[in-house]
């Protein structure tokens, strides 16, 4: 039984990994709060401000109890944006979008997402194997972070639901 890249067991792998599920369920519950608070864009430019310090914290992760806690918090982190960004992101493409091409818009947007995932994985693997994990998670917060800093330079920083809804 190995301890993998992280020196953790499948044990502690597991339980680490699963605390993204627990951070995506909490950045669900505070996301429509965040959206109405800070509007649809600032809290998804904000998500993807924070999304990169999961990864810093997962490739800070050496091994033992200190592997364990940065590569559990750097999960949790993570969900926490994805439940929070994911909820508002729908929203507002919904919001924004016709009825009649919600469908259309729909499958575009999931289509695009499931292609990422199929190239991003395996080249994501490769680059880790050519120059180890850690490094590999380094340049992948460095990625995020620029895409963060693109999103807040846009005009989509002031997006907001109530300004696409239908008035009284």
């Amino acid at each position: 039984m190995g301890l993998g890249p992280f020196g953790l067991g499948p044990f502690g792998l597991g339980v680490a990994l699963s605390l993204a599920g627990i951070g995506g369920l909490a950045g669900s519950l505070v996301a429509a709060r965040l959206g109405r608070r800070f509007g649809t864009g600032w809290t998804i430019v904000g998500c993807g401000a924070v999304t990169p310090l999961a990864y810093v914290l997962m490739a800070s992760a050496h091994g033992g109890t200190l592997a364990w806690l940065l590569l559990g918090a750097g999960q949790f982190v993570l969900g926490v944006c994805m439940g929070a960004e994911n909820s508002n992101d729908m929203g507002y493409r919904q919001t924004i979008t016709p009825d009649h091409l919600q469908g259309r818009m729909n499958a575009t947007i999931r289509s695009i997402n499931r292609a990422m995932f199929v190239i991003s994985a395996p080249l994501g693997g490769l680059l880790a194997d050519a120059i180890g994990y850690r490094t590999a998670l380094w340049i992948v917060a460095g990625g995020m972070a620029a895409v963060g800093l693109a999103r807040a330079l846009s005009p989509f920083r002031r997006a907001r639901i109530e300004d696409h809804l239908p008035t009284a």
